[in-house]
């Protein structure tokens, strides 16, 4: 929803017309009483046309996310937060310091190292930053370590 330019008129459907070798937005009442030609792009965009049968298509599939946490390749340690703190510790940096580095807040620096979750975007910077690992292998839903008896 535009304006038309020539009679002043909110809120109507415009397109653009030629008035006087100018293009103009122009409602439709107007191009019709006025008699105007429409504007054509020379960069016309190309068309599909059906073919035989009807329109063929690919099907679309969702675009998916690179959630680390959704593959199982890798997971998060457990004990993500110490081990940043570890390696900020012997670069010999105060959590502001680490958070000027990083360009962080250092809010999200403080709620990562007493163990919220952070995002994957800044797990990768986390440890691009300290050259640290945080995700491992996962392991099995019941793997224990099992011992024998005497």
């Amino acid at each position: 929803m535009g304006t038309c330019e020539l009679c002043g008129t909110d809120n109507v459907s415009t397109r653009q017309a030629i008035v006087s070798k100018v293009n103009v937005d122009a409602c439709n009442r107007c191009i019709e009483r006025m008699d105007l030609s429409l504007y054509e792009s020379p960069y016309k965009k190309s068309r599909v046309t059906p073919t035989g049968g009807g329109w063929t298509s690919t099907p679309r599939r969702p675009p998916t996310r690179g959630d680390i946490m959704r593959s199982e390749s890798k997971e998060l340690m457990p004990d993500f937060h110490v081990r940043i703190r570890e390696a900020r510790d012997s670069r010999g940096w105060d959590q502001k310091q680490f958070a000027m580095h990083m360009n962080e807040r250092l809010n999200a620096v403080q709620k990562v190292e007493n163990g919220s979750r952070p995002t994957d975007a800044l797990l990768t910077k986390i440890e691009k930053m300290l050259d640290i690992e945080l995700f491992g292998k996962p392991r099995g839903k019941y793997d224990t370590a099992v011992s024998r008896g005497p």
